[in-house]
């Protein structure tokens, strides 16, 4: 059985992905990723991808740094990108 931290953090996961979609757009998670990205939000209307992480509501600042600090390597998703879809 998955610990309450689990637990809690596939709800929130969840809830966000469900909130996109009720809005238009297209989300989906990670589902037992170890990757920086637990949901992916794609708004197609404003052309906008938005990766989370999710972390519990009591998550101090500080480890929130940490994890930014931690995924410095990430920033060059700032940029322009080439988007391809394709069945494989």
């Amino acid at each position: 059985m998955p610990n309450k931290n689990y637990i809690k953090g596939v709800r929130k996961e969840r809830a966000f992905v469900n909130e996109a979609r009720e809005m238009g757009m297209i989300a989906f998670r990670s589902a037992g990723s170890h990757s920086p990205v637990d949901v992916c939000i794609i708004d197609v209307i404003n052309k906008k991808i938005e990766f989370l992480q999710c972390k519990p509501d009591n998550f101090s600042e500080k480890d929130r740094e940490k994890i930014f600090l931690k995924c410095e390597n990430l920033k060059f998703l700032k940029g322009e990108f080439k988007v391809s879809f394709n069945i494989v």
